[in-house]
């Protein structure tokens, strides 16, 4: 007789017959219940897979189109690198960068407007130069 069949037999007579009967009722429980969820994992599985198969070649194409929309900004903001530095101007993407070029655009008003008053003064204050419109532009 095998070891195990030997312990078996020891195991039966050690029992009562209603632990025996308990234990057997459990077992079969536990077993319905496991057969239940392995069909639960089995049918998500088979729906995972079928959905899988419906979206994988979306997702390819959104990913494709994603990369190709990245490598586009790149190649525009390349350009746009490439014509900010052929034109001398500041990187516009800092703060610090904008709040200069307001500066600067007040000081360029600025100085257009204290030209164009002493223009005005010199006109008033030399009367003897005769100022012909059709002569300036």
């Amino acid at each position: 007789m095998e070891p195990s069949h030997v312990f078996a037999a020891q195991l039966l007579d050690t029992l009562p017959e209603p632990e025996i009967a308990e234990i057997q009722r459990r077992q079969a429980h536990m077993s319905v219940s496991l057969q239940k969820a392995n069909s639960s994992l089995s049918a998500l599985n088979e729906f995972s897979a079928v959905k899988w198969a419906d979206l994988h070649p979306k997702f390819e194409a959104h990913t494709k189109l994603i990369k190709e929309l990245q490598s586009d900004l790149d190649h525009v903001f390349r350009k746009i690198r490439t014509i900010k530095a052929k034109l001398n101007l500041p990187n516009m993407d800092d703060d610090e960068n904008e709040e200069d070029v307001d500066n600067e655009d007040n000081d360029a008003s600025e100085q257009v407007r204290a030209t164009s008053e002493q223009q005005a003064v010199d006109s008033v204050s030399s009367p003897h130069t005769t100022h012909d419109p059709r002569t300036s532009q």
